[in-house]
C-alpha cells in the first residue's frame, strides 16, 4: 500500500516527492546511524567552512553593494505591482522581522555580545564597543541584504515582470527542465531543515528557560512533546492564512518584543549605553569593507571566522530562498525604494537597539560581580533577566515569545513551502499546507526525541553544507535579474530616443 502511495504521489507531484523521501531518508539516518551522520556531516561541513570561507567573505559584501546600488539608482522608484499593499507598516515589518530572526534575537540576546566581550575577535582598548560592533556586523546589514534581493528580485519577477506564479518568479525565462526542478527541490531541501533547526533550538530554548527559573531537570521527552504541540500549532496557524493568525502573532511578538526591552532599557546607565552604541555602530558602518573581508586591523583568526562570520553567512543564506519568498509574498504594492528600507534599513536600526540594550547591561553585570554566566545559549536570557525586577513576570514574556517566535517561523515556512508544491501558488491548499504541518512536525519529534543536541547539530552542518550549492544559484539568479534590467532599461532607451526624433 505504501509502495501504491509514493508511486502515486511522484506522479502527481514530484516536488512533494523528493521532499518526502528526503525527509524520510535523513529521519531514518538519524535514528539508526546517528553517530556516523553526525561525524559526516560535522567533517564535510568543517571542511567545506575552511576552503569557502573567502568566497562567503566576498559574497556577503557584493549582497549589500547590490542592494546600495538598486536604493540609489532608478530602479528605486518602481512599484511591485499596481495593487495598493495587503498590511499596514507595522504589520508589514513585523511579519518580516519576526519571519526573519524568529527566536535568534532571543538566543543570542545576552550570549552573543557577551562572548565576544569576554573574547574579543580583534585587539580593542573598548572591549564593549568591539563586541557590539562584530554583533551588529554579523546581524545588521548583510543577514537583512541576502534576504531582501532574493525577495525583491522574486517579488519583481512575479508582480513587475508577470511571471506565473512563485515557482518561475526565481528564475523566469529557464525553460530548462532540470535545472528548474534542481533550483525548486534544492531551495525546498534548505527551507526544511532551516526550519526543524529553528524548532529544535527554540524547543531547547523553552525547556532550558523553563528548568533554570524553576530549578526543574525536565528530560527530553519534554522536548518531544514541545515539539509536537509547537508543529500542530504551527499547523494550524498556516492553514488560517496570513491575514489571521501569522498576522497577530508577528504583531503580539513585535509589540511584546519592544515592552520587554524598554522595560529593561528603563534600569540602564544611559551615558555609557549611548557612547558605547553609537560609537560600536559609527565604527561598524565605517569600517564595513574590513569587517567584512577580514582584512587589516579587522583580520579575526582562522577560528573565529569559520566559527562566527562564516558559519552566520552560510547559515542566513540558507535562511534566503524561504524569507525571501515569504517577503516576496507580502510586499505587494510596495516601491522598491520602501521594499529595500524596511528590509534591510528598518530590521538592522531595530536588532541594533535590541542587542545594544541586553549587551550593555550584560556588560555591566559581568563587570560589577565579576561572573560568567551567560555562556549557555538556551539559558543565558532567562539567568539575566533574574537580575532585574518582576523577573518572574519577564521570564514568563520571554517563554511566551520564544514558543511565539518558532511558531512564526514555522507557520511561515509551511506556507512557503506550501506554495511551492501547490505549483506556486500564492494561496496554497489546506491540503499542500497540511502535508508541509505534518512532514515538518514528524521530523522534529523524532530528531527531538533521539538525541537533540547532537541531531540538531547535524541539521545544523546540513543546513551550511546545502547553503553553498545554493548560493552559486543565488549568485545565477542576481545575473538573471540584472540581465533583465540591462536589457529592459536598453530597450526602453533606444524606444525613447527613436520618439524624440
Amino acid at each position: 500500500m505504501s509502495f501504491f502511495f509514493i508511486k502515486k504521489l511522484y506522479r502527481n507531484n514530484e516536488l512533494l516527492f523528493w521532499s518526502f523521501l528526503f525527509s524520510l531518508v535523513f529521519l531514518s539516518a538519524g535514528i539508526l546511524f546517528p553517530q556516523s551522520l553526525i561525524g559526516g556531516l560535522n567533517s564535510l561541513n568543517t571542511s567545506l567552512l575552511s576552503i569557502f570561507s573567502s568566497y562567503y567573505l566576498v559574497l556577503g559584501l557584493l549582497i549589500v553593494l547590490l542592494a546600495l546600488g538598486i536604493l540609489i539608482s532608478p530602479l528605486r522608484k518602481k512599484r511591485l505591482g499596481e495593487a495598493k499593499p495587503e498590511y499596514s507598516g507595522f504589520s508589514w515589518i513585523a511579519l518580516l522581522y519576526s519571519t526573519g530572526m524568529g527566536s535568534g534575537l532571543l538566543l543570542r540576546a545576552v550570549q552573543e555580545p557577551v562572548y565576544y566581550f569576554n573574547n574579543p575577535p580583534v585587539l580593542s582598548e573598548n572591549a564593549s564597543q568591539m563586541a557590539l560592533q562584530y554583533n551588529y556586523f554579523h546581524w545588521g546589514f548583510t543577514p537583512w541584504a541576502f534576504y531582501s534581493v532574493f525577495g525583491l528580485i522574486v517579488a519583481y519577477n512575479l508582480y513587475v515582470k508577470k511571471a506565473p506564479d512563485f515557482l518561475h518568479a526565481i528564475l523566469p525565462g529557464v525553460k530548462t527542465k532540470w535545472l528548474s526542478t534542481i533550483a525548486q527541490v534544492l531551495t525546498i531541501f534548505i527551507t526544511i531543515t532551516g526550519v526543524i533547526a529553528s524548532l529544535g533550538l527554540g524547543t531547547g530554548q523553552f525547556i532550558g528557560g523553563i528548568n533554570e527559573y524553576f530549578q526543574l531537570k525536565l528530560d527530553s521527552s519534554y522536548l518531544v512533546w514541545t515539539a509536537l504541540l509547537i508543529g500542530i500549532a504551527a499547523t494550524l496557524s498556516a492553514l488560517t492564512g496570513i491575514q489571521k493568525v501569522i498576522k497577530i502573532l508577528a504583531d503580539f511578538d513585535m509589540i511584546a518584543s519592544i515592552a520587554l526591552m524598554v522595560f529593561i532599557g528603563l534600569f540602564l546607565n544611559f551615558v555609557p549605553f549611548i557612547r558605547n552604541t553609537s560609537l560600536a555602530f559609527f565604527k561598524y558602518v565605517f569600517h564595513f569593507f574590513e569587517m567584512s573581508l577580514s582584512i587589516g586591523a579587522f583580520k579575526t583568526t582562522p577560528l573565529f571566522l569559520k566559527e562566527w562570520t562564516v558559519f552566520y553567512w552560510a547559515f542566513w543564506l540558507a535562511w534566503v530562498p524561504f524569507t525571501g519568498i515569504f517577503i516576496a509574498r507580502i510586499s505587494k504594492g510596495r516601491t522598491i525604494r520602501d521594499f529595500i528600507i524596511a528590509t534591510i534599513l528598518v530590521p538592522t536600526l531595530a536588532t541594533i537597539i535590541w542587542f545594544s540594550v541586553f549587551a550593555n547591561h550584560g556588560f555591566e553585570i559581568i563587570k560589577s560581580e565579576n561572573i560568567h554566566q551567560f555562556d549557555n545559549v538556551f539559558t543565558s536570557l532567562f539567568v539575566f533577566l533574574q537580575h532585574f525586577p518582576f523577573s518572574t513576570l519577564t521570564v514568563m514574556l520571554a517563554i511566551v515569545l520564544v514558543l511565539i517566535a518558532i511558531i512564526n517561523s514555522v507557520d511561515s515556512a509551511i506556507f512557503v513551502l506550501g506554495m511551492f508544491s501547490d505549483r506556486g501558488q500564492e494561496n496554497p491548499s489546506m491540503v499542500h499546507k497540511s502535508c508541509w504541518g505534518i512532514i515538518i512536525t514528524a521530523m522534529a519529534v523524532g530528531i527531538t526525541s533521539v538525541g537533540t543536541s547532537e541531531l540538531l547539530n547535524a541539521i545544523s552542518n546540513l543546513l551550511i553544507i546545502m547553503s553553498l550549492p545554493f548560493s552559486f544559484l543565488y549568485l545565477f539568479v542576481i545575473f538573471t535579474f540584472l540581465r533583465s534590467i540591462t536589457k529592459t532599461y536598453s530597450s526602453t532607451k533606444v524606444s525613447t530616443t527613436v520618439n524624440s526624433k
